[in-house]
């Protein structure tokens, strides 16, 4: 009985701590979003279009984007008259950071797989105040959702006592390829970790072939969609000119359909040109971003993690190897994408992992000490509880300085957004952040059309280009590699207009570098007619100028 009272006095006490420590999360995460704005973040847009889309009876894959977080987002749309695209963006958002603060629960009990309860529970501070995640839990997007799915896949594959846990792990891992593009590349992690955990026989590989049958049934409803659509279960937009190697000639209309291969690559560059554009170029880029993602904190707690994970003894060593084969596969996986765009969104669900390494430096160091020194129970106590609130202030000033939105610089992009809906008509390109609520605002001046949006309809990229609007200002992308090829090519696609930021070469993703230099220099071009610049109609923060192209002039000017 007193067994039972101490059990029931243990659960209690970490309910008790997991609860505290959501609340302080969801605190952060509510501190840092304006529910009052719109997110800058315009994929947001896509998923809440495609659940439109479901709610309306049409199930087509976009392009880009899976439906698994717009299936989620449907049912909290669909008795909901409002007619404000705000109003579904908050909704959105909400549901993020809901299921981001779930989250802290499996962390814990995956933690547990490694740790006990008290070091589990630090993990789930490392997880829960981790600032980046904190960030993305705040703007509508699948990442939340995504990182849920993998950590549950992680916990019932990582059960050596269970016989049917693994059968869970590989379903919830057919969902992670509805969630995210990159979600497949699960099969093959649980395909090696499978037999690590469970080790190679007869018996265990028939098992093995009944989770794959699980997993193909989940995915199957997505990839027959795909085929009826695209003609190819494993369709993605830019899968037909991946290899080109350039961002923005993935979407340009007047390159991305240009089909081109990693041998047409080889052939033209060579084998060595190959490796070095999408090898060495990728895990260059992907090594500076796995170093911005580990401040403030991991920073000093992962290089350590990763010395004693490779000598542990205090953890199962079947189960350490296999968080290497999922770091090390995912970040594979991607190094051709990190050649060609350095998203940290493309990596966000490997920071669990992270952590887990992160809590062994603390577990290795806090319980064991090292050679010179080591801790009473009452120190190891203090420290701990020291970790976390270095943690927890270190996360909040990360937090309140990285990416905290500017509310007059939002305002001047919305304000921007409307005078360019109500004044301009015709084909637009956008330099830099000039445009990049144009789309928000064109959807939120259409209910009728975003409550009524159906997927099949459109050829639709939110951030690139659109046919959704009949009138008004038209996004599209180009592709050329100086001002006056953009000029010619723009005469062919009706292009009327380039606006650019002040702050256009400063971007992360610099897409016309020939531009650059057009907001000062702009006037200077004969062919070019400076039609609208924010700073002279009082614009404080969000300075852009928008230049209106005389081909007439072009013309004569080339001859």
């Amino acid at each position: 009985m007193n067994l039972l009272s101490l059990k029931k006095s243990r659960i209690t006490t970490i309910v008790i701590c997991l609860l505290i420590i959501s609340s302080i999360s969801v605190a952060f995460k509510l501190s840092h979003v304006n529910f009052t704005e719109p997110p800058i973040s315009e994929d947001t847009y896509v998923y809440i279009l495609a659940a439109f889309s479901i709610i309306n009876g049409d199930f087509s894959q976009p392009d880009t984007k899976p439906l698994g977080w717009s299936i989620l987002l449907s049912p909290f749309y669909l008795f909901d008259d409002s007619a404000d695209l705000l109003h579904y963006v908050n909704i959105a958002r909400i549901l993020s950071i809901a299921v981001s603060t779930i989250t802290i629960l499996p962390m814990y009990i995956l933690a547990r797989r490694f740790f006990d309860e008290k070091y589990s529970l630090v993990a789930s501070c490392l997880f829960a105040f981790e600032p980046h995640l904190i960030n993305n839990s705040t703007l509508g997007l699948s990442e939340p959702l995504f990182i849920l799915a993998i950590i549950l896949t992680t916990v019932f594959i990582l059960q050596k006592n269970h016989g049917w846990y693994f059968y869970m792990s590989f379903l919830l891992a057919g969902m992670t390829w509805w969630i995210r593009v990159n979600g497949f590349i699960t099969l093959v992690i649980l395909s090696i970790i499978f037999f690590i955990v469970y080790k190679s026989n007869s018996k265990n590989f028939a098992k093995y072939l009944l989770c794959i049958a699980v997993f193909v049934l989940v995915a199957s409803p997505m990839l027959i969609q795909k085929y009826d659509q695209f003609d190819d279960p494993l369709y993605f937009a830019i899968s037909n000119n991946y290899f080109i190697g350039d961002d923005i000639r993935h979407f340009a209309l007047n390159t991305k359909h240009i089909e081109y291969s990693a041998s047409d690559y080889i052939q033209d560059n060579g084998i060595i040109g190959f490796l070095e554009r999408f090898g060495l170029t990728g895990l260059g880029s992907m090594a500076s971003t796995l170093l911005k993602m580990l401040f403030p904190y991991l920073i000093v707690l992962v290089p350590f993690g990763i010395l004693f994970s490779l000598r542990s003894f205090a953890q199962d060593k079947d189960y350490i190897k296999s968080i290497w084969v999922l770091m090390l596969i995912t970040l594979g996986s991607v190094v051709m994408q990190f050649s060609i765009v350095a998203d940290m969104r493309f990596i966000y669900h490997i920071f669990p992992f992270l952590i887990i390494l992160s809590t062994i430096t603390i577990h290795r160091v806090v319980k064991y000490g090292l050679s010179t020194f080591s801790f009473s129970d009452k120190q190891k106590n203090f420290f701990l509880v020291s970790i976390i609130c270095v943690v927890i202030i270190l996360s909040a000033t990360f937090t309140l300085k990285a990416d905290t939105p500017d509310k007059l610089l939002n305002q001047e992009r919305i304000e921007f957004s409307k005078i360019l809906t109500q004044k301009f008509n015709g084909k637009m390109i956008g330099v830099g952040d000039s445009i990049r609520l144009l789309t928000y605002t064109q959807l939120q001046d259409s209910p009728n059309l975003f409550k009524e949006f159906k997927t099949s309809e459109y050829d639709f990229v939110v951030g690139q280009q659109s046919n959704i609007f009949e009138h008004g200002t038209e996004r599209i992308v180009l592709y050329a590699e100086s001002v006056e090829e953009l000029i010619q090519i723009g005469k062919e696609y009706d292009l009327k207009y380039i606006a650019i930021n002040e702050n256009a070469n400063t971007e992360k993703i610099v897409r016309y570098p020939y531009l650059t230099n057009l907001y000062d220099e702009g006037e200077n071009y004969s062919f070019l007619t400076k039609i609208l610049d924010t700073e002279e109609i009082g614009f404080k923060k969000f300075k852009v100028k928008v230049f209106e192209i005389n081909y007439d002039k072009f013309i004569t000017n080339e001859t």
